[in-house]
């Protein structure tokens, strides 16, 4: 179904069930008192006929909320917390230019025992699909996003459906470990990983262990790229100051009216620049944008509102991912 579609099926079902809802419940009360006065046998009836009544009432005020959450829900409140040793991470709302909710991870790699995590297992150039929280799960990382842009290998059933376990191909280079899985030449852009856990941008280094490609170069030297204004859309970029010791990860919600309808690839920039980013590229977005974190009894805990397939806080599955496994207490 279009995406227009879907919102207007959503508008539709806020205002238009949740009315009928109420309708219909005035309508059972109505009947049940009624049928009280009624013979016996019509009594029966009468009530019967209430009950199924309050059932489909049921149904159309839960629908109706649905619709009316999704559509006009409240933007989240502001937050700050440490998540562990070297990672913080900071939540702020805004209105202008639109509703926008932002998530904010600013992490200090100079953390001893502190490292990033690729997706593993990487055997070939289509990867099977997963969430970030189950990444975040399978690899025990304490913090997880999705990385790469994609498309879906040729022989997959129901190519457009972004299913867990799908053949999904990173675009751009990918290495894990030292072993290339996708080495195509890529005009987008790349962040290196050393063995001992430098990273670099753009320049690859003479000896190669993981390599995870991002599409646009967002910030160059502490400026805002010139890029294209068009499109409004759930955004995630990964910056970092200009010693390679501090990293930002920028995810901004999107397609989420009136909690977070999304920003253009110059606003993502200039926001970059404001959280002290030097440098910094743009990873898949839409509705891939996700941001796990694991929670206090060790579960993964969703921190934005990704929407796949148009349900907010759905995850969507994807070939590859970028973990942080914290310091051992």
């Amino acid at each position: 179904m279009p995406e227009q579609l879907k919102e207007i099926a959503f508008a539709l079902m806020g205002w238009v069930l949740t009315p009928a809802g109420l309708v219909l419940a005035l309508l059972v009360r109505v009947l049940w008192r009624r049928a009280a006065r009624w013979r016996p046998r019509w009594r029966v009836v009468g009530r019967t006929g209430a009950s199924l009544l309050a059932f489909l009432t049921l149904a159309c005020l839960v629908g109706g909320s649905i619709g009316l959450w999704v559509r006009y829900r409240p933007q989240p409140s502001a937050t700050e917390r440490t998540l562990f040793p070297g990672a913080t991470y900071r939540r702020f709302s805004r209105q202008t230019p639109r509703p926008i909710a932002v998530h904010v991870v600013t992490l200090d790699l100079t953390t001893p025992g502190l490292s990033l995590v690729p997706t593993s297992g990487a055997t070939g150039a289509c990867l099977p699909a997963t969430t970030t929280s189950n990444f975040l799960a399978e690899q025990r990382v304490q913090l997880a996003i999705n990385t790469q842009f994609f498309f879906v290998c040729p022989g997959q059933p129901n190519p457009e459906q972004l299913t867990p376990g799908q053949l999904q191909h990173p675009v751009g280079r990918y290495a894990v470990a030292g072993e290339i899985v996708v080495g195509n030449r890529w005009n987008g852009n790349t962040m290196f990983i050393a063995e001992d856990g430098t990273v670099s941008l753009f320049d690859r280094p003479e000896t190669l262990h993981h390599a995870i490609s991002g599409r646009h170069r967002l910030v160059v030297e502490g400026r805002a790229a010139l890029l294209d204004a068009s499109g409004l859309a759930p955004r995630l970029a990964l910056g970092f100051d200009e010693a390679r010791e501090r990293m930002t990860i920028v995810l901004v919600d999107g397609r989420q009216p009136g909690f977070s309808e999304g920003v253009t690839l110059p606003e993502l920039a200039e926001l970059m620049v404001e959280l002290g980013v030097y440098d910094g590229i743009e990873f898949d977005g839409g509705g891939s944008a996700t941001l796990v974190v694991e929670d206090e009894d060790g579960e993964p805990e969703v921190l934005n509102s990704p929407i796949h397939t148009r349900i907010p806080g759905r995850e969507r599955p994807v070939a590859n991912h970028l973990g942080v496994r914290a310091p051992s207490p």
